[in-house]
């Protein structure tokens, strides 16, 4: 079993590559995407947590002390909602930025820096549902627990947990759509 960030990583190098393909005008439209569907996990989270503890109550009953099948069923759904939103981001027609690719190496390079950066929000916003709901796939012997010195680095500087507040993820959709 691997550590949780060798997964990060992996997630984000993939992102990467796949930003080479699309070129950096696609990748700033996936981006917008990426950025808006965080906005909005973050911003509703306490309304679907509501919803989510009445779904649980009638699936699993009442709650007890060992509670990882809900803590699973929360974060399985947050991150499903999350990974529909990113794919319909990514698949079929897409929102492409007007204006002409830069020719190498600064479109290349540009291209692979929002490649990473949609990496680093696509897996970052996985492993903070991963965090926030206790790692619950632990129990199904998916995860390493403990985290690594490195993975308990990394989880302090997830996307939501150094822009902890909804309003901020407004700010740069704002910036790229001006």
């Amino acid at each position: 079993m691997n550590p949780v960030e060798v997964l990060f990583y992996s997630i984000g190098a993939m992102i990467g590559i796949i930003a080479l393909a699309r070129g950096y005008r696609m990748e700033l439209g996936s981006t917008l995407i990426i950025l808006v569907a965080i906005f909005v996990l973050t911003f509703f989270e306490d309304e679907m947590l509501g919803v989510f503890n009445r779904a649980s109550d009638l699936f699993f009953g009442p709650r007890s002390g060992d509670d990882w099948m809900r803590q699973l069923f929360y974060m399985l759904v947050f991150q499903v909602v999350f990974v529909v939103i990113v794919f319909m981001g990514y698949a079929g027609r897409t929102l492409e930025f007007p204006g002409t690719q830069a020719p190498p190496p600064q479109g290349t390079l540009l291209t692979l820096a929002l490649g990473f950066l949609n990496g680093y929000l696509i897996a970052g916003t996985l492993w903070y549902y991963l965090d926030r709901f206790n790692y619950p796939v632990q129990q199904l012997g998916l995860i390493c627990l403990p985290l690594t010195t490195t993975g308990q680095e990394l989880v302090q500087v997830l996307p939501q947990r150094v822009f902890e507040s909804p309003t901020y993820w407004m700010l740069p959709v704002a910036a790229l759509l001006i």
